[in-house]
């Protein structure tokens, strides 16, 4: 690597008024985003508005093994996006370093840039760039540049500013990351949907070992988007709770409820052939249509009860976890062209 020349800012004074509404922001955050990307759009925001940079720049530093390296690039209020894959081998000398030392990094005039953060200066000139590593569990997983093209470099309120922010979005994505690896979705509590697979995996393995029947369910809310749009999220993510809730207290022990995405459940059902599995998707609609919905934190509205969308599909060999998930799709999607509020059998495989 090339000499690195700038200022080391691991010792740089000061701190700003708005560090604790950034950080509780991000705390808050963590608490309910499923994924890792939530996490560093949440971090983009906040370092292009307090600290005051112009583009925010996360390289994902890629584990053994791996030879190109995610750069993503944030601007205008985090609502702009692009992305790019970088060869390991053209990784920044200043990147290179910060991902080394575990320190931060300040590159505040032409010379230095040129020297630290080239590719930076193709797309423009910039008076500055403030790199900082992101820790995961005691590991520098990412390296976050603030970028300013038009304004002052950054005084040492901002570095501080930036590197707390940072250090906090670190610990909000490995709470991010150990959630996921436990198979929970945030808002429900149930299985999210890497663990929905996992399982299904395991059931299909199962059921070609034995001969049971397997079956599998998706639900989809029915006009949930008013939810959210009228009530707000926070209404929205009550009724979520309360869809859980009910379906959990519906089936049987064994079997398996999760959040396929958004307002999509999935419920594993094994040893189930397809009348029965239809039969409990019936009851199940029926006890999502007697949830109060003001129990679930939505206001009066005229209505009660959770309507709900349902396409069933049993599992024939050699059917992929894919396929049977598409074949309760192909249902559900019937169920919605056909009125909604009503549950629909998939067609038999033909092989």
């Amino acid at each position: 690597m090339g000499v690195v020349t700038g200022t080391d800012t691991s010792t740089s004074p000061g701190g700003a008024g708005s560090v604790l509404a950034g950080v509780r922001r991000l705390t808050l955050l963590a608490d309910s985003a499923s994924n890792a990307e939530v996490i560093f759009r949440g971090l983009a925001r906040e370092l292009l508005a307090a600290p005051g940079a112009e583009e925010v720049h996360v390289h994902h530093l890629a584990p053994a093994g791996v030879e190109e390296e995610l750069v993503s690039v944030y601007m205008f209020e985090a609502n702009g996006r692009l992305s790019y894959l970088l060869p390991r081998g053209e990784r920044a000398p200043g990147v290179s370093w910060v991902a080394r030392t575990g320190r931060s990094f300040l590159a505040a005039d032409d010379q230095e840039l040129a020297a630290n953060v080239p590719r930076l200066l193709q797309a423009g000139a910039a008076s500055c760039a403030l790199l900082l590593p992101l820790a995961e569990r005691g590991e520098v997983a990412a390296v976050v540049i603030l970028v300013r093209r038009l304004s002052d470099p950054f005084a040492g309120d901002s570095v501080e500013l930036a590197g707390t922010l940072v250090d906090q979005a670190g610990a909000a994505l490995a709470l991010v990351r150990a959630r996921v690896e436990a198979g929970t979705d945030p808002v429900t509590g149930c299985m999210n949907h890497r663990a929905m697979r996992r399982r299904l995996d395991e059931e299909i393995v199962r059921a070609t070992r034995t001969g049971d029947p397997l079956s599998c369910l998706l639900i989809e809310l029915d006009d949930f988007k008013l939810v959210n749009d009228v009530h707000g999220h926070q209404a929205g993510d009550a009724v979520l709770r309360a869809v859980v809730q009910a379906l959990v207290g519906e089936f049987r022990a064994f079997d398996r409820v999760a959040r396929y995405g958004g307002d999509e459940f999935v419920v594993i059902l094994p040893n189930a052939d397809l009348r029965s599995a239809a039969a409990a998707a019936a009851r199940a609609l029926e006890r999502l249509l007697a949830v109060p919905l003001q129990e679930a934190g939505v206001p009066a509205t005229g209505r009660d009860g959770i309507s709900a969308s349902i396409g069933v599909a049993e599992w024939r060999a050699p059917m992929s976890t894919d396929e049977l998930i598409e074949a309760c799709d192909v249902a559900l999607l019937r169920s919605k062209r056909e009125g909604k509020g009503r549950v629909t059998r998939a067609a038999e495989p033909v092989y």
